[in-house]
């Protein structure tokens, strides 16, 4: 037994490297906008000491996320010397790092069966795994998630003063790290904490309530000195939003509250492997017999948090339909299906004798995992997406420039073309790169352009950057979508 216990453990972390790791050597991760833009303020901070106190935009004009999210890059940046790979070994190695500890917690306190029951669903589910590869600040908010749910039990068990500050420390980190989830989690946690005595009486101790504010206001703290230096800039854009939100169209109670609906129930169904339907009813009620027999013998110690998370969950949801417009991204709650996870965790250690039962139930989970992960093997060629792409395009450049200085003109969807920035500035400092320039060089300049849906916005651009007096010479086209073209002016006198 002890053999077949080590034999799955095993099994169950080779899917979880396997499915992390292999898009970060096939260097097939998510390379947009957002990651170039973000990899170059990590540069800027190391390079040119230019530190900030703000973090990237959220979609409210004029609030950003917190600078944690740079300073965490910029880390990254100096352990790898500004490898762009190295920005996501480094976030797999933090969340992996969190993950693992978070399942040795469960084990210690619910058990090595409810840790598996944690460790399944992480190893293998499509949202859990990007958190170990999407280079975005959002993808942090939820691994904080843990933090907090880890400070409410322990704070439920012991009642130490401590896990209020690292509450709050969680929270504040939420918040930094994706602002539409802290801005929900913080008011639903503030609702559902005054419904339990212990709360109630920590914040009416002034030395406990120092010790909470003290916890939340440590990380927005470098959000708290912008804010003093720039006359509350941020506060007033927000509060602007609030009273006058964007000019979208804005939806009814009831399509809010169907909505939200859903997505609550897309949030449960990234627990259940491959988001399998029938699996997922079978889960679902194989919980509520777990839950309608634990509910007999049940221990304060497990009736507390139990309550607190079902109550937190509820509340967020309601709080959650008080944002109406016809837009609402699924990331804005990230973090949440940590939450229902955890709920699930509880319920399942109500009642310690029906291991026969429960072992069954997570023999079904894993060998329903253990098949869709040989199902979905294949033995295709890497496909030319993500950072893979961006890097083959600059490669070239390395190849054919031959150190020299050179023109280049990059058209992306997005205007500026910042993972292409980052990548040549990373080359032009570790390899025999020079960094391009804008204007035509021994008459001639290359061009990249990016797959572009809409023709007419790449002829525009087209018309602003080429000469009238430039020919073509040359063009190279990728299976992503980009081309590369060579323009040459072979009389440069022609007007």
């Amino acid at each position: 037994m002890k053999w077949l216990k080590l034999g799955i453990f095993f099994l169950i972390l080779f899917i979880f490297f396997y499915l992390r790791l292999t898009p970060i050597i096939n260097q097939t991760v998510p390379y947009t906008f957002d990651q170039g833009r973000d990899f170059l303020k990590a540069e800027e901070i190391i390079r040119d000491k230019n530190f900030t106190f703000i973090g990237p935009t959220t979609g409210i004009q004029g609030v950003h996320h917190g600078a944690w999210w740079y300073y965490l890059l910029s880390l990254f940046y100096l352990i790898f010397n500004g490898w762009p790979v190295g920005f996501y070994v480094g976030l797999f190695a933090f969340s992996t790092v969190v993950l693992f500890w978070f399942f040795f917690f469960v084990k210690k306190e619910l058990g090595h069966q409810s840790s598996l029951l944690f460790l399944l669903p992480v190893a293998a589910g499509s949202f859990f795994v990007r958190l170990g590869f999407f280079a975005s600040n959002n993808t942090l908010s939820p691994l904080f998630v843990l933090l907090f749910i880890y400070s409410v039990y322990q704070f439920f068990k012991n009642q130490s003063s401590k896990y209020l500050f690292f509450m709050s420390l969680s929270l504040g980190f939420i918040f930094e790290f994706e602002v539409a989830f802290g801005i929900f989690i913080i008011t639903s946690f503030f609702i559902a904490s005054l419904f339990f005595k212990l709360f109630r009486k920590s914040y009416l101790n002034l030395k406990r309530l120092a010790l909470f504010l003290t916890g939340f206001v440590a990380p927005i703290f470098p959000r708290l000195l912008f804010e003093l230096k720039n006359n509350f800039i941020q506060t007033k854009a927000f509060l602007n939003f609030y009273a006058h939100p964007t000019s979208t169209n804005k939806l009814s109670l009831l399509s809010t509250l169907t909505e939200r609906a859903q997505l609550f129930i897309k949030y449960y169904f990234q627990l259940i492997p491959q988001e399998n339907l029938y699996l997922g009813i079978f889960v679902f009620l194989f919980f509520i017999y777990l839950l309608i027999i634990g509910m007999k013998n049940i221990k304060r110690d497990k009736l507390d948090p139990l309550l607190f998370f079902s109550l937190l969950i509820s509340i967020i949801f309601l709080v959650s339909l008080v944002s109406r417009n016809n837009f609402f991204w699924d990331y804005y709650l990230d973090g949440v299906q940590f939450i229902i996870l955890f709920i699930l965790i509880l319920i399942f250690s109500l009642n310690n004798k029906l291991k026969l039962l429960k072992n069954s139930f997570l023999g079904i989970l894993f060998f329903y995992i253990i098949a869709s992960f040989l199902m979905n093997q294949s033995y295709k060629n890497v496909p030319l997406i993500g950072l893979r792409a961006d890097n083959k395009i600059v490669n070239y450049f390395i190849e054919k420039t031959n150190n020299k200085y050179y023109c280049l003109k990059i058209y992306t969807p997005p205007v500026i073309p910042y993972t292409y920035y980052y990548l040549f500035s990373y080359y032009a400092n570790h390899q025999k790169l020079k960094y391009p320039r804008q204007e035509f060089t021994n008459n001639q300049c290359y061009f990249i352009f990016d797959k572009e849906p809409y023709v007419f916005r790449v002829e525009k651009w087209r018309k602003e950057n080429i000469p009238q007096n430039a020919l073509l010479d040359k063009t190279i086209r990728y299976k992503n979508g980009t081309s590369i073209e060579l323009w040459r002016i072979f009389n440069p006198n022609m007007p």
